[in-house]
Formats: structure tokens, sequence, C-alpha cells
């Protein structure tokens, strides 16, 4: 297969995502001349493309029914085959190594190895992205694999200029309070649960913890954090959808943004509080060691094993006493500020270019 000078592409998804990643990803591949187009049946079935490139797939398996997950999944490997049929290259971006609910563990064992054997290269966010998924997937390891970065996604979001005073004013929220947030979609796996408990627990009466965003949790585990809440003022809860333009002052509001997954490979909540210039405390797993490096150990704070009270609140004193909170994430002042959206969309061409041609192929690490 010969590379053509224009690219065709069939993303999943390529816009209808409700991120800003694959939205500012494509958006800037076609900046660059590339033909890229949203993934459907239709379009699979009648059109060709050089590239398929599949973001999430975990989607066939997570929150459904175990029939759901065979349909979905079979119907993602018989698309995959069809196209590769028919010329296309099938790249995966590996955004998780495994679904967050693990509700069918047989389903999905067989699913990720059927789906990895089918692929034809695929990206991760991180040289820890790349490692972890070659040693959880060993058909990865015969395939090209290339780390391009998740890019900053400051400008995706209006408003972001709001200072830290301006938009507590505009939250209601007193200007002395020491704040935790959490926000996005409030799962179970997120550690929402594990975050409201550890937060009722500490004992300052300047703290307060916002969590804002959808909740997906169950009847009874909303109920569990909703009853914490009425007991503890100090603890606001908005569940419900957040836009996008009225997502910055609650960022901006907090001195530390907290997310205490229980599993995590990525996350881009922690790339949009950075980009924000707000700080995070995360788990020590996953590539979380590594966006440290790169973002500077007093915008990303570590903490091992389970969150408690104690780290809570020795975290939220060393933010609340630095100069953090009204400084500028390093990672934007150097890392981000050379690495924008058309380079990062040159960087997947250039990938997919390796895997159709693959007397070129390399893989290729920032």
């Amino acid at each position: 297969m010969t590379v053509r000078d224009t690219l065709r592409i069939l993303a999943w998804p390529a816009f209808k995502n409700r991120g800003p990643y694959n939205l500012l990803l494509y958006g800037n591949m076609q900046e660059l001349g590339a033909t890229v187009e949203e993934f459907s049946a239709g379009r699979i079935l009648s059109r060709r493309y050089d590239i398929v490139h599949v973001h999430w797939p975990e989607y066939c398996v997570n929150g459904r029914g175990a029939f759901a997950s065979l349909f979905w999944s079979c119907a993602l490997f018989g698309a995959m085959c069809w196209v590769r049929i028919r010329g296309a290259k099938v790249v995966w971006t590996a955004h998780n190594l495994q679904s967050h609910l693990q509700q069918h563990p047989t389903i999905e064992r067989y699913f990720w190895r059927i789906f990895t054997a089918l692929l034809n290269g695929y990206v991760s966010l991180t040289e820890t992205g790349l490692d972890r998924a070659r040693r959880r997937h060993p058909a990865l390891r015969m395939k090209p694999g290339f780390v391009i970065p998740h890019g900053n996604i400051r400008d995706a979001y209006p408003g972001v200029e709001i200072s830290r005073e301006q938009a507590r004013v505009r939250m209601g929220i007193d200007p002395s309070a020491r704040v935790v947030g959490f926000f996005g979609s409030v799962e179970r796996y997120k550690g929402i649960m594990e975050l409201v408990e550890t937060f009722a627990a500490l004992e300052d009466t300047r703290a307060v913890l916002w969590v804002a965003g959808k909740s997906y949790l169950a009847p009874h585990e909303r109920k569990h954090i909703e009853n914490i809440a009425a007991r503890d003022k100090r603890i606001v809860l908005r569940l419900g959808y957040i836009p996008d333009a009225d997502l910055a002052p609650y960022i901006r509001a907090c001195d530390l943004v907290v997310m205490p997954f229980r599993e995590i490979l990525n996350s881009g909540s922690a790339v949009l509080a950075l980009s924000l210039d707000r700080p995070v405390l995360v788990p020590g797993k996953g590539a979380m060691t590594e966006l440290q490096q790169f973002a500077g150990a007093e915008w990303v704070r570590l903490y091992p094993g389970e969150l408690t009270a104690e780290a809570l609140r020795q975290q939220l004193d060393a933010v609340s006493n630095g100069a953090t909170v009204r400084g500028r994430c390093r990672a934007l002042v150097s890392g981000w500020s050379g690495l924008d959206w058309k380079d990062l969309a040159q960087l997947t061409l250039d990938a997919y270019r390796s895997i159709i041609e693959p007397n070129t192929m390399t893989d290729s690490l920032l």
C-alpha cells in the first residue's frame, strides 16, 4: 500500500466526543490537509479509508449487559476485518487498557485479545502507557507503537482567564475557604465515594469540597454521598451536566483538584486542571508519575496507597501556603508552549504513514 498525499481517515470518535481531545486533534489534521470523517456503519460499508482510528473501544463492554457486550464486540471486530480487507490500517489510541467497570471479565479478556490482534498499530499518550500496553496485551509487541502526548486544552474552554477570587465570587465561595474540587463525570471508579468519606473525616472548618459533574453512580451510591453531604455542610454536590462554558469557574475556584482514581493510566481531567493552572492530587499509579515529571511536583501531587484525611490535609496545607494556586503551571510555560495541537496532529499523521509503509516503521518516542 502506498502513502497518499492526502490521507483519508475514519475516526471513532472524530468530533462527537464531549471532550476536546479528538476535536482538537482531528480539526488540526484537517487544517494539515487530511480528510477526517466520523465513524458510522454506512461509511464503513460504502467508502474506503487509509486509516481507521479507534479511541475507547472498551465502550463495547463497559456498562452493558453480557449479550449487548458480545454483540457490540463482534460488530467492532467485523468492522475491523472489513476495513482491513478493503485496504485500511486500523490504529488504536490506548487511553485506557481495560474497561472501568470490569463487569464481564471473561468477555473482556477475549475482547482485548481479539481487538489487539486485529490492529495494525497503536498510539500511547506516554512512554509509561506504551510499556504497560505491551506488557498487558502481548499482541502489541509485534506492532508499531508511537508516543504522542496529550496537548494543552486550555483554549478549548471559555472563561479560563477568570481569577481565583472572581471564580469564588461567582460560585458563592468564601474567599478564605480552602477548596478541594472534583469535576467531570461522577463515577465510582474515580473514587468519588472514598473522596467524600475521606473529606468528611477531615478536621478543618475552612475546608470545602465541591463535586461538580453528571452522576453515573448507582442510586444507592448516590444516596450514600448525598447523605454524607447533608450531614456535612462543607460538602457541596452539583450532580448534573456542567456545560463547557460554565466549567472554568468550578476549576479556577479550587486550591486543589483531587482525583482518587481506583485505577488510572491517563487522566484528561488532570490535564484540564493543569491547563487551567490548578494543582492536582492523584494516586501514584499509571502514568501519573510521568505527568508529574512533565508538569512539576508542585503541580502534580502523588499519594501512595489509599487517600487518607491526613494526606489530604497535608497536601491542602502545602498548596494553600505556597504560591502554586496563584502561579502558572510549569507545563504551560515550558512543555506545552512548544508543542501545540498542530504539532501533535502532524506527529499522528507521520505515525499513520509509518504504519502504511512498514519499511519506514520505527517507534516514535518524544
